[in-house]
């Protein structure tokens, strides 16, 4: 695995700068300790190495939108109005989960269940 191009993705995916990006790099290398223990492909192509590279910058995405969810259900200021919907879902979360799903062929999802245990 290349962890610049984790970097690069996960600089894309979040729009962070490439200054801002250093403060995050324990949480992207957590991300990719974690989503090597759960690949299950061994010797992966170059294709496959891509995607399991993806897999990590979305996990780290997921963790960078946990460290950073605020929870805004509702915020009035004079004439503005913020409102969030009650049962709206980290985007990091949600994009973990389709792209878990679409990478079934290499990594374990018996014993986890896209993040629960099951």
């Amino acid at each position: 695995m290349n962890i610049a191009n984790v970097i690069t993705r996960f600089g894309l995916l979040t729009g962070l700068q490439n200054d801002e990006i250093y403060k995050w790099k324990a949480l992207i290398d957590d991300a990719c300790d974690y989503v090597g223990s759960i690949v299950i492909k061994e010797n992966p192509d170059e294709s496959e190495a891509r995607r399991i590279e993806m897999l990590c910058a979305v996990y780290a995405l997921k963790l960078y939108s946990l460290c950073n969810d605020e929870n805004i259900t509702s915020f009035t200021a004079g004439d503005v109005q913020i409102t969030s919907p009650e049962n709206r879902q980290n985007r990091g979360e949600k994009l973990w989960r389709e792209y878990s799903e679409k990478c079934t062929d290499l990594i374990d999802t018996k014993s986890f269940l896209f993040g629960r245990v099951i």
